[in-house]
């Protein structure tokens, strides 16, 4: 079986895409390739074919056919489209070379979601969102399954198709490329990281917030931070502003995006990890991928008070949920762990524990493999 997975707006490494589903089809001995329009790319990589383009700048319609020809020269028997624009070029294939070819959606994404209407007055904001929401629903209608990462986001697509076949695949790591270490939190030393979009939506001034807090109640401690990330155009003189405020006994480091496993290593020393977003309509309803990776580490976590972790981790225990802005409040959590070794300790073996019995990969990757498969007719059900 071959399987290509097309992406317009994933790196071809993006750990669900690269590190996950295609390494998993390769220990299975298939043929995977990779298309992304996020940059030229074009190797063999770890047994997975990269055979991306540079299509940011590209109008929709060249989009869509320069991934039909990718299609009509790599000719899969199965289809993952990350977006809607692949799903096009995807049934178009389907429908002219390869009638026998499935068609697969993968939705870990709302679509459009606040990025795709970022940029747009208010007015035409309104008819933006419509346009994109009826494009998405329409072209949905072309795949043959969906793959789900979450609850929330299943839901309009299970009640538009319902006789659609689907499979929930959540976000969990490999559990192989996790460098965990064992806990050693200090009293006079703190360490934590920040990753991703450096913005003040994504949460950057709530995080900057508390470590003021923290170092101001206690000038002997020393707070190591890695920022690892790039800064958000229209907030990047606020956010470098905030940083320059911060007390000479906080200690920060920048980084610049690192390949997945570099990623991984880098914030395994940290004692705490803090996702401070804000906690809107969107966001509620979107359950944050790096928190499965931060529970992989084994460390506790502080994230807002959002539907989507409420309804599918057991986050009291090894966690917070909160209100974003609260910094006080986060920062009195934070000193309780510190001057409560055991709550501490007992949150980082349950963070752990959850991932190993639970939250990995190696747990949900046969029923990835097995409903792909049989979804081709590998496989009898």
């Amino acid at each position: 079986m071959k399987t290509t997975f097309l992406t317009s707006a994933h790196s071809p490494f993006d750990d669900r895409i690269f590190h996950h589903q295609a390494k998993s089809f390769i220990a299975q001995g298939d043929e995977v390739e990779i298309v992304s329009s996020t940059g030229e790319l074009n190797k063999v990589v770890d047994g997975v074919t990269l055979n991306c383009f540079n299509g940011d700048q590209l109008p929709k319609r060249e989009k869509i056919n320069v991934f039909f020809d990718k299609l009509e020269q790599g000719n899969p028997d199965v289809v993952i489209c990350s977006e809607p624009i692949p799903l096009v070029a995807a049934r178009q294939y389907q429908k002219k070379f390869s009638s026998k070819a499935k068609i697969v959606y993968d939705i870990t994404e709302w679509y459009p979601s606040k990025k795709n209407l970022a940029g747009f007055p208010f007015p035409v904001k309104w008819f933006q969102f419509i346009k994109l929401l009826f494009f998405n629903f329409w072209v949905s209608f072309y795949a043959d399954a969906f793959l789900f990462g979450e609850h929330y986001k299943s839901k309009p697509y299970k009640f538009l198709y319902p006789r659609k076949p689907f499979a929930f695949l959540g976000y969990y790591p490999d559990l192989k490329y996790i460098p965990y270490k064992e806990p050693s939190l200090q009293k006079d030393t703190l360490r934590f990281s920040y990753s991703g979009k450096i913005s003040l939506e994504k949460g950057f001034g709530n995080f900057v917030e508390v470590l003021r807090i923290l170092s101001d109640r206690n000038h002997r401690l020393k707070i190591d931070l890695k920022i690892i990330g790039w800064f958000d155009d229209k907030d990047e003189s606020h956010c470098r502003q905030l940083l320059t405020n911060l007390s000479h006994n906080i200690n920060v480091k920048y980084y610049e995006r690192q390949k997945f496993t570099d990623f991984l290593e880098l914030i395994s020393d940290s004692d705490f990890f803090l996702d401070l977003r804000s906690d809107d309509f969107e966001n509620q309803r979107c359950l944050p991928i790096k928190l499965f990776y931060y529970a992989a580490l084994g460390r506790p976590v502080i994230f807002p008070e959002l539907k989507a972790i409420r309804k599918e981790v057991e986050i009291d225990k090894f966690g917070y949920l909160v209100k974003p802005h609260d910094s006080k409040h986060i920062a009195h959590l934070i000193s309780k762990y510190i001057n409560n070794p055991g709550l501490y300790t007992s949150h980082c073996k349950n963070a752990r524990l959850l991932v190993e019995t639970n939250y990995n990969w190696q747990r949900i990757e046969p029923v990835f493999v097995r409903f792909i498969k049989t979804l081709q007719g590998q496989l009898s059900k």
